[in-house]
């Protein structure tokens, strides 16, 4: 015999006010679905961008206008998945996530400019308008929605400040 109780035995289990979800589990849902919302208004708005750009009579403009939208799939899609992702990683491994992705998203971002811009198919002011609509509307979407959640720290207070992380050993 264990000397835990069963799972099903214990208090928290068969109280559903004790089972609902933590301060953190709640933090993890309002950034996954402020990431997604981010997503679903930034494609929209690309799409918009997308459809004016198919109105023009300059086929560079509807090329600009993909290459843009594929862009900002680029900014966008990685920080949704980080945030899906990020319940399973230390803060350390999160923190290295974080910086990786947004310096690989930079440099694909860069390289992908700097390889359209001299091409007569493609439109760099379509590209730039449909990143602006996009991801820049996904990123401020993401921003409000977080200042919205407006998740607590979970942290545990320290009694004696001489104990905190910050102090010293004693000799």
């Amino acid at each position: 015999m264990s000397p835990q109780p069963e799972p099903s035995s214990t208090p928290e289990a068969s109280d559903p006010a004790r089972t609902a979800r933590t301060p953190r589990a709640a933090g993890d849902l309002a950034m996954q679905r402020a990431t997604l919302v981010a997503l679903v208004v930034g494609l929209v708005l690309d799409a918009v961008v997308i459809a004016v750009a198919a109105t023009r009579d300059d086929p560079a403009a509807l090329a600009g206008a993909l290459v843009g939208t594929g862009l900002t799939l680029v900014i966008v899609l990685p920080t949704v998945v980080i945030t899906f992702l990020g319940r399973r990683l230390t803060p350390i491994s999160m923190a290295a996530t974080v910086l990786g992705s947004w310096a690989g998203k930079m440099l694909i971002v860069i390289l992908v400019l700097l390889a359209v811009r001299d091409l007569d198919g493609v439109s760099a002011r379509w590209i730039g308008l449909a990143l602006l609509v996009g991801a820049v509307s996904a990123v401020l979407i993401e921003g409000l929605l977080f200042a919205r959640a407006r998740r607590p720290l979970d942290v545990e207070p320290v009694d004696d400040p001489e104990e905190g992380p910050g102090a010293r050993a004693r000799p």
